[in-house]
């Protein structure tokens, strides 16, 4: 770069692309969240099993509690009232969400963001630790910045 403010112009675009890439690969877990509740809360035969999906999916957004917000108190009355097949069907959902969004947030996020999986699943768990819940977001955000602050100098070390 040039100047400093050809630097913050590039590192403002990155940063900008990188946070719609973040949204999006979000939106992209959120649906997944509504297909597989979906399929499981109608298998169970749960009323309104479809507008439930919608709701959960919705709050599987909110960092650390997401759809255990809703899932865990669910299956836990459900085992307290005498419900034990349907308490056991929604810890057992509950539990593939987990898994499933462990595996793919990295993933999507990396892809989306445009830094490597690991670095992104780094950068949560180093966020989650530093800043809490919140450090879930900005960890990936903060990423996206340091990967466009290193892109930025390649690039200008490789005019020279």
């Amino acid at each position: 770069m040039h100047n400093k403010k050809d630097f913050l112009k590039q590192l403002i675009y990155d940063t900008g692309k990188g946070i719609k890439g973040y949204m999006k690969a979000q939106v992209t877990l959120m649906f997944i969240t509504f297909i597989i509740l979906g399929i499981g809360l109608t298998s169970m035969k749960i009323p309104y099993s479809i507008l439930i999906s919608v709701g959960i999916s919705i709050l599987d957004i909110i960092p650390v509690l997401g759809s255990g917000i809703v899932m865990i108190p669910w299956a836990i009355i459900n085992f307290l009232m005498g419900n034990k097949d349907i308490g056991t069907d929604l810890a057992t959902l509950y539990v593939i969400l987990i898994i499933l969004r462990q595996v793919a947030e990295p993933k999507l996020v990396g892809k989306e963001i445009g830094v490597r999986p690991i670095y992104t699943f780094i950068a949560t768990i180093l966020g989650s630790i530093i800043l809490g819940p919140i450090g879930i977001v900005l960890g990936p955000i903060i990423a996206v910045i340091i990967n466009s602050i290193m892109k930025i100098k390649k690039q200008s070390d490789n005019r020279r």
